[in-house]
């Protein structure tokens, strides 16, 4: 199965959030120059995360912030909901009509100079996929909103480029994850993010660049 049928077979998110985007991603210029993968997530569930990070006695920390920090871009409507019709989106299905009020934004990572080089192909394969337009987030500033499926293939790619030094292996790294099928990416996705599992991004990462000298 392709990324394309997968990630349109998740619609914009999981069933339990009603359809809606729950990952965006945002380059920024200036001092904070970088492109951000954030996570959308209710704020009972980011407080039940937090919890479980704390009782597994890890130095992971969650990065919280309001949605509407992680889309300066995003504006609310006359009714009071995010109008999302001035970032990036598939353009069969702008999301403009969920609550967001009891959600908030946790930030994945930043990726920055060569880095930040090395994800934009993954970054224009997976938003070319569903259809959303990259230049959004690959010129100049902006942000997109992005399905479940796509968020957690990027959520795998960040981590992974993360503390990355090497060129070679940066991009190694990024073309694996985009030939990654869907189930490969959750399955990574549950190890890097658990509580229980704290070297699952030190796993992945050796699992696809360690080759690379």
């Amino acid at each position: 199965m392709s990324i394309k049928s997968e990630a349109k077979s998740f619609a914009y998110g999981s069933s339990m959030h009603g359809g809606r985007p729950t990952f965006a991603l945002t380059r920024r210029l200036g001092d904070d120059a970088g492109l951000t993968l954030y996570e959308f997530i209710p704020e009972s569930l980011a407080n039940g995360r937090q919890k479980r990070l704390r009782r597994s006695n890890t130095n992971r920390t969650l990065s919280r912030i309001p949605i509407s920090e992680a889309l300066p871009d995003v504006s609310k409507n006359e009714v009071e909901q995010f109008d999302f019709t001035t970032v990036g989106s598939p353009t069969e299905r702008t999301p403009n009509n969920w609550d967001w009020d009891e959600w908030c934004a946790l930030k994945v990572t930043t990726l920055r100079g060569k880095r930040q080089q090395a994800v934009h192909r993954l970054v224009k394969s997976v938003l070319g996929d569903a259809e959303v337009d990259s230049t959004t987030v690959t010129r100049g500033e902006g942000s997109a909103v992005l399905s479940e499926s796509d968020g957690v293939r990027l959520t795998i790619a960040f981590l992974a480029l993360k503390d990355l030094r090497k060129y070679e292996k940066l991009t190694t790294v990024a073309d694996s994850v985009n030939r990654m099928s869907l189930e490969e990416c959750y399955y990574w996705h549950a190890k890097c993010r658990s509580p229980s599992s704290p070297n699952g991004v030190k796993a992945l990462r050796t699992l696809l660049a360690d080759h690379v000298k």
